[in-house]
C-alpha cells in the first residue's frame, strides 16, 4: 500500500479503524472457503453507516478496488480481496433498530449476526427464518449478498423470501431505499431491492435491511433416522417430500460425516457406516402432534430400523449441533477442504453423489456429503492439502466434472452459498454470451469501471483504474 492511500484513508474515517499492517490484514486474506488467499492493500472499518457513506463518496477517487465484508464465512470466495484494494468491514453497524410485531417486521443494521437477531426477536414471540449453519458469526449482510438459505430453507425459503427493504450505499456516496415494510409504496421510493439480494457485493454497500418475521411455531419435533445405504436414504427423502406433513427440514449425512461426529465433542449415538437423515417438522401443536407417527412410520417403511424422535428442546438442539457444526469439524480433520454448493433435482441425487464419491475416491480426496436433502442442496466437502502439490488441481477438477453433471441432470450452480470466484468460471455451462452480456450490464450501471468487489461471479468481470 502507498503512503498516499493510507493518508487518504486515515482521512475519511476518523472515528473508524484503518488496517494497514501485515498482521491486521492477514485475518482479511481468505473467507471461510480458505484455501485461496488474496491480502488487501487496506481494511477500514467504519464506525457507523454515516462513516461508510463518507468513505464511499470518495472511493472512486482511491482508484483501487472496495470490497465489502462482514463476519467473513461465506463459502465462494466472496468478500475477498483478489484484485486488492481497500476491503470495507461492517462490524461496527450492528444495531437492532426496531421490532415490529403488529406488521412482523424489523429493522437491523448490515453487521447483526444471525443468532443475536433470533435471541432477540425470541422473547417477541416472532423469528426471522433463514439459519445458515454459519449463524453464531455471519451477518445479514452476507446473508443478504449471497441469499443465504440454511437447513430449514425447505419449508420456509432462502434470504429472498424475507427481505423487505434494502438501504444501500452506491459508488458516489449516496443513499438508496430499495422496498420496505411498505413494500415500495410512500416514502421507500423504488421496489429494486431484488437487484440487490444476491448480489455479492459488486453493486452496493449494504447499511440497513427491513426483513419479514413469522410467529414462532407452538410446537416442534425433531427426527433422526439412519439408513444402511444411499438407495433408502433416498427413498425416505422422496416420500418424505411427498408426504402433506410437509417437513421444515430434511438433512443428511452421509457415513464419513456420521463418523467425523461421533468421534468429536458432537457425539450422538449414530451406528458406524449409516447415513442419517436429521427431519423436522413444526407448527400448531395438535397439528404436529397428530403428524408425529405418520412421519416415524415413513422413515421405517423407506428402511430404517433405527428412527428416534423427541420435542425435548436439549435433545432437538443436541442433533442440530451436530449437524451444524460439521464445517469446523472439516476443518479439525484436514489442512484444506472445499465445500461445494450445487441444487439439483431429488430424482438425481443418487447418482450425482456417486459421482462425487467415484471422482473424489479415484483422485485420492476425502470426500464427505453433508447437505440440505429436502431441496437438493447439495454440499460435497474435499478434504485436501493444498501445500501438496498437484492436491488443489485434483479438487477443482472434480469440481469441474462434479458441475457439468450438475448442469447436465437439469441442476444450478449454487443453492445459497453464491458464485464468489470459487464458481465463476462455471458459469458458461448455464449462460450462454447473449445472457451473460445482459447479467454483466447490471453491475455495469452502478458502477461502469467495476471497482466494487471485481473478479466475482464473473471471472472477467476487472476494474482499470
Amino acid at each position: 500500500m502507498t503512503p498516499s492511500l493510507e493518508h487518504q484513508l486515515k482521512a475519511l474515517l476518523p472515528r473508524g479503524r484503518v488496517l494497514t499492517s501485515a498482521a491486521q490484514l492477514a485475518g482479511y486474506g481468505a473467507d471461510g472457503l480458505g484455501y485461496k488467499n488474496y491480502l488487501p492493500d487496506a481494511v477500514v472499518i467504519p464506525a457507523d453507516a454515516e462513516e461508510l457513506a463518507g468513505f464511499m463518496r470518495c472511493a472512486r477517487a482511491l482508484r483501487v478496488p472496495v470490497v465489502m465484508r462482514g463476519a467473513g464465512t461465506s463459502l465462494s470466495g466472496g468478500p475477498v480481496a483478489a484484485q486488492g484494494g481497500v476491503i470495507v468491514h461492517t462490524s461496527a453497524l450492528k444495531k437492532i433498530r426496531e421490532i415490529h410485531t403488529d406488521g412482523f417486521w424489523c429493522e437491523v443494521e448490515c453487521g447483526v449476526a444471525l443468532n443475536d437477531l433470533d435471541a432477540a426477536l425470541k422473547p417477541h414471540g416472532v423469528f426471522y427464518p433463514p439459519d445458515p449453519s454459519s449463524g453464531p458469526v455471519c451477518t445479514l449482510g452476507g446473508n443478504v449478498a449471497s441469499n443465504a438459505g440454511g437447513a430449514h430453507c425447505f419449508r420456509y425459503g432462502v434470504t429472498s423470501n424475507y427481505v423487505l427493504g434494502v438501504e444501500a450505499v452506491m459508488l458516489d456516496g449516496c443513499v438508496h431505499r430499495f422496498g420496505g415494510p411498505a413494500g415500495g409504496r410512500g416514502p421507500w421510493r423504488e421496489d429494486w431491492k431484488r437487484f440487490m439480494i444476491g448480489s455479492e457485493g459488486t453493486l452496493a454497500a449494504f447499511t440497513r435491511f427491513w426483513l419479514r418475521l413469522l410467529p414462532l411455531p407452538e410446537k416442534v419435533w425433531t427426527f433422526r433416522a439412519t439408513y444402511p445405504d444411499l438407495k433408502t436414504t433416498e427413498a425416505a427423502i422422496h416420500a418424505l417430500v411427498a408426504h402433506p406433513s410437509y417437513p421444515a427440514a430434511i438433512e443428511m449425512l452421509d457415513p464419513r460425516g456420521v463418523a467425523m461426529v461421533e468421534s468429536s465433542q458432537m457425539a450422538c449415538g449414530l451406528p458406524e457406516g449409516s447415513f442419517m437423515l436429521l427431519v423436522e417438522i413444526d407448527g400448531p401443536e395438535a397439528l404436529v402432534n397428530a403428524r408425529v407417527e405418520p412421519v416415524a412410520e415413513i422413515l421405517r417403511r423407506a428402511g430404517s430400523n433405527d428412527v428416534m424422535f423427541s420435542d425435548e428442546d436439549g435433545v432437538r438442539q443436541k442433533l442440530w449441533k451436530a449437524r451444524k457444526a460439521s464445517g469446523g469439524l472439516l476443518g479439525q480433520l484436514s489442512p484444506s477442504y472445499v465445500v461445494q454448493d450445487a441444487v439439483i433435482p431429488k430424482r438425481a441425487l443418487a447418482e450425482v453423489l456417486q459421482l462425487v464419491y467415484d471422482e473424489a475416491d479415484a483422485a485420492g480426496i476425502r470426500a464427505v456429503n453433508v447437505f440440505h436433502a429436502g431441496d437438493g442442496n447439495l454440499h460435497p466437502n474435499f478434504l485436501f492439502d493444498s501445500r501438496v502439490p498437484g492436491e488443489l488441481e485434483k479438487v477443482e477438477l472434480i469440481s469441474k466434472r462434479l458441475m457439468q453433471r450438475v448442469i447436465e441432470v437439469g441442476g444450478t450452480l449454487s443453492g445459497e452459498h453464491g458464485i464468489g470466484n470459487d464458481k465463476s468460471s462455471y458459469m458458461p455451462l448455464v449462460f450462454g454470451p447473449d445472457s451473460m452480456r445482459l447479467q454483466l450490464s447490471v453491475p455495469a450501471a452502478f458502477n461502469s469501471a467495476h471497482q466494487m468487489n471485481p473478479l466475482k461471479v464473473f471471472d472477467h468481470r476487472r476494474f482499470i483504474a
